[in-house]
């Protein structure tokens, strides 16, 4: 005989019987007590809801008449370098703060005017970055340049003339110009 059949045959332990199943519990026909504890489960989460509710922040609807003018990527571009240009970076020989502010001026513009993550990205990724955004040839060569001069002079202190820095303001402005959208 196989195993499960000699184990089905034995008694039970300890020369039980087997005992039968149980009956099923008895319900109570007195069902004020649930209403009673249901209305007070329902009455706790309602108040609960109301209280979240009216702490939780309003936000105001944006009416389409009052449509936020938000600038153009090449708008804000031109602005901070005319503040970059106005500021006395140049005159105090901060040759690193001034190309450091015009190559981030100038990463923040390609952000947002074709979407890639410029500011995260070092100066080949962006290049290959562009290159794959089918950006002309011409653009990416000039980005090149001025970011790979502003590199030399951020991080191989490179210390240029006072013509050459201010090029480079020209060369952004240039690259703004030929790169940006038009007007709405």
């Amino acid at each position: 005989m196989s195993v499960l059949t000699q184990i089905l045959m034995q008694g039970a332990v300890d020369r039980q019987g087997l005992r039968d199943i149980k009956p099923p519990l008895e319900v109570p026909q007195a069902l004020l007590f649930y209403f009673i504890g249901a209305a007070v489960i329902l009455g706790v989460i309602t108040v609960s809801a109301w209280f979240y509710l009216r702490k939780r922040p309003q936000t105001l609807p944006v009416l389409e008449d009052e449509a936020v003018d938000v600038p153009l990527p090449h708008e804000v571009a031109y602005e901070q370098l005319a503040a970059i240009e106005t500021s006395d970076l140049l005159k105090r020989g901060d040759m690193e703060t001034y190309h450091t502010r015009i190559a981030y001026v100038l990463r923040e513009y390609i952000s947002g005017r074709y979407q890639i993550p410029a500011l995260e990205l070092t100066t080949t990724a962006l290049l290959h970055a562009m290159l794959s955004a089918q950006i002309g040839a011409q653009c990416v060569q000039r980005v090149q340049q001025l970011l790979v001069s502003c590199d030399m002079v951020k991080f191989a202190t490179y210390q240029p003339e006072l013509s050459e820095a201010s090029a480079r303001i020209a060369d952004a402005r240039w690259i703004v110009d030929e790169t940006k959208v038009s007007e709405r």
